[in-house]
């Protein structure tokens, strides 16, 4: 293989193998006309299969709804852009690369196929064999699973039953002649008074809880609920309610041995209430946000249930950092190309045979300039996301969380790689594999290592809140990135040419580019991270913000208060009170703890 053709802004100097010819006007509309159906089809197939579960076997309630049922319409919607694109893309890319490597990639196809039937035939494949083939059937999976999770399915919904479940609760919603109510059996007025994480405290809450929904259900009150979602799961509820029938018996026993002990705990009943109240947290809080409108606030409409939120929910970002990101360059680097090329046309100097002279060149440049890029940003935030998951990426120090360096530059060797081997693989569009174009690609790892080893850094910053002048944050990847395109861009033509000299002008081009590339991706991914809403973190420092006021409250100093939810507690498994919050029964816990004195003066 050629590295001219793959490397960056470089122009083919053999005769490319794409899947249509660029020279036959009929050719290429009959291609476009059928990758158009090709795209229309996957689409199709997309649209049936994002709405099934990406999560089976497991133990938590909220994989057990449907993704249209765990995400708003936006979120949705975005998720499904994120997994109909890349299936797309996927069927764009097999299109180009022609019928004969298509083969080569193990996908048979039928005999004496045109050109212009390749994306139809490509469609067919993966919408026909992805059902069967184990190989094709993970990989769909994993996408369709990232897809989810870019939309927070169903991390936005475990986010509203964990807020749902720190919040206080207004038990004086709930008038006295609601415990005349069948739904309300074994509820006394005392349990209202009961403190958090008791048992009698939950054994409430369920109770009003079934009887609100049930009420509203009944008498068709849905102003702020989604009905098709509670009709649909009309079944759960009422095993709520069933289960709570026949744990009436239970909490009558709880309490008359309570009376004889007062240490006396059933902790199996007090699981069995809260995992119903999970249940209703999760069904509630996806009926509201379906329900919610673009700006609206999903806390009034909770509140009604009687539930007290300390906050308006923030809207989730409506940007997603690698797609919108990457868009932005694809259009700043397609720009530079087409000015490039239209710049040779005025005869100012004597182009070399790599500058981009052919009206299409810019496209292809602009495909061959975002691949390592692209493979760098994938990679390297599923690496990271992978061990913050094993709770691997960052290093403690003092109850904080501080950035590793020699994780940095494992991520930057590990893009850089995948960054090549991309970049290989775009090559198989153009020509044949050969030894000098391996070695003649290699220098392009460069960029993918910078734009990895910059896109987690920048992801580090914002989470840790470090992030350095914006200035500076812009500049130094804009400059890295400027000059591994430099030096790769010299290596490259070196090999290929002799002599780096007979290709300067591609060679400043493709610095250019390398440039803006650095500097689009450093100005757009820090600010989009900053103003992106995770929902689980957004509910984690709900509760820790909780934690603290209901600290000052009770010690009515502020240098106590912080003292005491910064030291570690052996009651909280020698973990502070601020770190406990991190989890819904750590933060039980710690409120707990407050509630007794004799546990704070220990």
């Amino acid at each position: 293989m050629d590295a001219a053709s793959t490397l960056p802004g470089a122009s083919p100097t053999l005769p490319m193998q794409f899947g249509v010819s660029l020279d036959e006007p009929w050719s290429f509309m009959l291609f476009i006309a059928s990758l158009t159906a090709a795209i229309g089809l996957v689409y199709l197939f997309c649209q049936k299969k994002f709405e099934e579960r990406s999560s089976t076997g497991s133990d938590d309630y909220a994989t057990q709804l449907m993704p249209r049922q765990l995400a708003t319409r936006e979120e949705y919607a975005k998720g499904f852009l994120v997994y109909f694109g890349t299936m797309a893309a996927t069927v764009l890319l097999l299109s180009l690369i022609g019928p004969k490597n298509i083969e080569a990639l193990g996908v048979a196809l039928p005999k004496d196929l045109s050109y212009s039937g390749v994306p139809i035939a490509v469609a067919l494949v993966l919408v026909g064999l992805m059902p069967t083939v184990p190989v094709l059937l993970e990989v769909e999976k994993w996408l369709r699973r990232f897809a989810h999770d870019r939309a927070y399915i169903p991390a936005a919904a475990r986010a509203t039953a964990q807020r749902l479940a720190a919040a206080d609760f207004d038990f004086a919603a709930y008038s006295c002649d609601v415990l005349d109510q069948p739904e309300m059996r074994g509820v006394e007025a005392a349990d209202f008074t009961r403190p958090r994480r008791s048992l009698e405290h939950d054994w409430a809450r369920l109770s009003c809880l079934v009887y609100e929904q049930k009420y509203r259900r009944m008498a068709g009150l849905m102003e702020w609920l989604d009905a098709d979602l509670l009709r649909d799961y009309a079944k759960d509820l009422d095993s709520i309610e069933h289960s709570k029938t026949l744990m009436e018996a239970d909490v009558a026993a709880y309490r008359r041995k309570k009376v004889k002990d007062p240490t006396y705990r059933n902790e199996a009943l007090s699981r069995s209430i809260r995992d119903n109240l999970y249940k209703l947290y999760i069904l509630l809080g996806c009926a509201v946000r379906l329900k919610k409108q673009p700006h609206g606030d999903i806390d009034l409409a909770l509140g009604q249930f009687g539930f007290r939120l300390s906050h308006t929910e923030s809207p989730p970002g409506n940007n997603d950092l690698k797609l919108v990101g990457l868009s932005i360059a694809a259009v700043s680097v397609l720009s530079i190309g087409l000015a490039a090329t239209a710049l040779g046309f005025f005869g100012l100097w004597v182009p070399s045979p790599v500058f981009p002279q052919k009206f299409y060149q810019p496209f292809i440049d602009t495909a061959s300039t975002l691949i390592p890029h692209c493979v760098a940003i994938m990679v390297a935030d599923l690496v990271r996301r992978h061990a913050i998951n094993r709770g691997a990426w960052f290093r403690a120090m003092h109850q904080n969380r501080r950035a590793m360096t020699a994780t940095y530059i494992r991520v930057a060797l590990l893009c850089g790689l995948a960054g090549y081997v991309g970049l290989i693989l775009w090559g198989v569009a153009f020509q044949s594999l050969t030894g000098p174009g391996l070695l003649i690609d290699a220098p392009n790892a460069l960029l993918a290592m910078a734009t990895g080893g910059f896109y987690v850094y920048h992801l580090d910053n914002v989470e840790l809140r470090t992030r350095p002048s914006r200035p500076s944050e812009v500049a130094w990847q804009a400059v890295v990135t400027g000059v591994c395109g430099l030096i790769a861009a010299a290596e490259s033509f070196e090999l290929i040419l002799g002599a780096a000299s007979m290709a300067i002008d591609r060679i400043i081009l493709t610095a250019l580019i390398s440039t803006t590339v650095g500097l689009v991706l450093a100005w757009y991914i820090p600010e989009a991270a900053a103003a992106r809403v995770d929902p689980l973190a957004e509910a984690k420092e709900e509760r820790v913000r909780m934690l603290e006021a209901k600290a000052l409250s009770k010690f009515g100093n502020p240098v106590a208060a912080t003292e005491w939810l910064a030291r570690p507690n052996a009651l909280l498994g020698n973990k502070s009170p601020s770190a406990a919050a991190a989890d819904i029964d750590g933060y039980e816990h710690a409120l707990s703890l407050l509630q007794h004195p004799r546990v704070l003066a220990a």
